[in-house]
């Protein structure tokens, strides 16, 4: 592959404005021109269910995967840190449900546990070291954003960017991807692994390219998507009735702005990145089927009438049930993948991090498939 095309490939579905996003685009350049073997990583906190604001790192991997390594790092002791539950708990769905599940969509990847090498005596020396070296003010900095609580911040808050420094620096990656909460961790990791702080560390690294995917909207109004908030997601587990019927209550009127509405997010980060065309089929007297091959001429439709809300949020469901079913087959062989991240969600609500009604209708979502709980 030419090494414009292996560029163009990298920059699908990034966050605009790329000089912002793409850390930097001169390192890119050179990391592709030069044409070294390119060893990608992103790391997930394996807290919850995968769900559909997981799609563009999914994709990412997936894409990258066919011109380089990629290795997935599902970062137990960072969720542990974060306070997403036990660690035993984490690990049980790191290992049994977030593999199989991430390998059921298609995720051609090395996958780590993070424990696997943080627990190591050059880790934790490296990670000592470090810590002399970054204020408390910018380690917050830059990991504020994805912390579950931040009321009354924790010093394992300090701990987490840190740890994800030596995570890139231990994992040998040149070109480290995530979602667009991260960049501030990425900017933190250029800074340490260019700087002179490195030559006191027990391992080498390269400064790596970092870049960022968007962050899809949550299918309730001016919501993210939650792990623990049901009514916000698509998880990979839900049936396609379920689907459905998550799609239909979406936030999207047709007076909305497209920036704005969750059902635009989908199509403008999930679907038309990796599709060709989009099809919406609807009834003869209703205009008939219609097929989209960019999503400008989609809002155009939407904008103007011509495209019905309800007929737009069908299509989007069918287009996702088509993309799950791979999850669907693997959950009907052995439904007891989905026990770990029943029990880690269970302990969620029992310590007060999800509420009454949310937590009956993930009960309720899991009791599809496994019906003694």
């Amino acid at each position: 592959m030419m090494a414009q095309d292996v560029k163009s490939l990298i920059l699908n579905n990034v966050a605009e404005p790329l000089d912002e996003f793409v850390i930097t685009m001169d390192d890119l350049d050179k990391l592709v021109s030069e044409k070294r073997k390119i060893v990608a990583y992103c790391g997930y906190e394996p807290s919850g269910p995968i769900h559909l604001g997981y799609f563009p790192t999914i994709h990412k991997a997936m894409e990258i995967s066919k011109i380089g390594e990629v290795k997935i790092l599902l970062a137990d002791y960072h969720a542990y840190l974060n306070d997403k539950g036990p660690i035993e708990l984490i690990q049980d769905l790191a290992l049994n449900y977030w593999v199989p599940v991430f390998k059921a969509l298609g995720v051609n990847a090395k996958y780590l546990l993070g424990s696997e090498f943080q627990l190591t005596q050059d880790y934790i020396h490296d990670l000592f070291t470090l810590a002399r070296f970054v204020s408390t003010k910018r380690a917050i900095r830059a990991v504020k954003i994805i912390l579950r609580s931040t009321e009354s911040i924790s010093v394992a808050a300090s701990i987490y960017p840190i740890m994800q420094v030596l995570d890139i620096v231990y994992l040998g990656v040149n070109l480290a991807f995530g979602g667009t909460d991260q960049r501030k961790i990425h900017a933190l990791v250029r800074d340490i692994i260019g700087g002179e702080v490195m030559n006191l560390l027990r391992r080498e690294a390269e400064v790596p390219v970092c870049i960022h995917l968007p962050m899809v909207l949550g299918l309730k109004k001016g919501e993210k998507m939650s792990s623990s908030k049901p009514d916000t997601h698509i998880a990979a587990h839900d049936k396609p009735e379920v689907v459905i019927k998550k799609i239909q209550k979406a936030y999207c009127p047709p007076t909305t702005n497209p920036s704005e509405n969750p059902i635009f997010s989908i199509l403008r980060y999930i679907i038309f990145p990796y599709s060709d065309v989009f099809k919406v089929d609807r009834a003869e007297k209703y205009g008939g089927p219609i097929t989209y091959r960019n999503i400008k001429e989609l809002e155009k439709d939407f904008l103007s009438g011509s495209l019905h809300p309800l007929d737009l949020k069908n299509a989007v469901a069918m287009w996702i049930i088509e993309k799950l079913k791979p999850v669907y087959m693997l959950l009907e062989k052995d439904p007891n993948i989905l026990r770990p991240v029943y029990r880690l969600q269970k302990w969620n609500f029992e310590k007060g991090y999800i509420g009454r009604m949310s937590w009956e209708a993930l009960k309720n979502s899991y009791k599809q498939w496994l019906d003694d709980i």
